[in-house]
């Protein structure tokens, strides 16, 4: 049975929930946090750096625990629940 598609519409989104930072922020901005991944476990056997894309909070500077797809963030980046 297949899903019908339902057209996304100016009310929708306005009754939606807005995703808010832990300090309770709803502006957010790019920011990249860089993992090094061990030549022993590269694909190309050299160290390599990983790029990972995350949003920040624009009013405290960290990065929102919900976007912690994963739990691969360090502490250090996540807000913090005031």
């Amino acid at each position: 049975m297949e899903n019908p598609k339902i057209k996304i519409t100016p009310d929708i989104i306005k009754q939606s929930k807005t995703l808010t930072c832990d300090c309770g922020g709803m502006l957010f901005q790019n920011g990249a946090v860089f993992k090094k991944l061990s030549a022993l476990i590269s694909p190309s056997g050299k160290e390599e750096m990983v790029p990972l894309d995350v949003l920040v909070c624009t009013t405290c500077g960290k990065v929102p625990t919900e976007f912690n797809i994963g739990n691969i963030l360090p502490d250090e980046v996540l807000a913090k629940k005031s």
